[in-house]
């Protein structure tokens, strides 16, 4: 662990960066949006407004997470750090859980409105169930997972970013300037 600034860090590409960043802040309005309009009496027009607005956004979510797959697998991502250290290994798994939590929970917000047969709301556009109404039950299971995965994935994504902040102010080794912008 380095206390001293090293040389200029190895960076990620300027599209990698965009994901990366598009993806967090697209679940953090997400999360906002699906715990916040709990607090607003059903029916009302800040309410309605605020589940088609994340139902919206989650379809960008959506395609946004599906072109950060194709990204990586195909080698857009470019850069490719080894796995040594058990630090190495945890960074990896706390990667890869992301990517689970994430997939699992757009798929999982489909399914909260399919599983009623109901189409997903994209920007006034129905995206329509590929299914028969499953009934109420199986909704409010679906909904409960799509509820604490979202929270799970939050608690998760700030770890990550903890460890980042970490890595910036303590390490100073130069891993979050590898996601962040080009200076100058």
């Amino acid at each position: 662990m380095s206390l001293t600034p090293g040389p200029s860090p190895v960076r990620y590409s300027v599209e990698t960066r965009w994901l990366h960043w598009l993806t967090a802040v697209m679940v953090l309005v997400q999360f906002g949006l699906g715990e916040g309009w709990g607090f607003l009496p059903r029916g009302t027009p800040p309410r309605l407004w605020m589940i088609a607005a994340h139902t919206s956004i989650g379809v960008l979510l959506a395609a946004t997470f599906l072109t950060r797959i194709v990204w990586a697998v195909t080698g857009g991502r470019a850069i490719r750090f080894p796995v040594i250290t058990p630090l190495d290994h945890l960074a990896r798994l706390v990667h890869w859980l992301l990517y689970v939590m994430l997939g699992t929970e757009i798929g999982l917000g489909y399914m909260l409105r399919w599983s009623r047969g109901r189409p997903v709301m994209a920007f006034g556009v129905p995206i329509n169930s590929p299914f028969a109404d499953m009934g109420v039950a199986v909704q409010r299971v679906v909904g409960q997972c799509h509820h604490w995965l979202a929270w799970g994935l939050i608690v998760v994504a700030g770890l990550h970013a903890l460890a980042a902040i970490y890595h910036a102010v303590i390490c100073r080794d130069g891993v979050l300037q590898r996601m962040l912008p080009q200076r100058g």
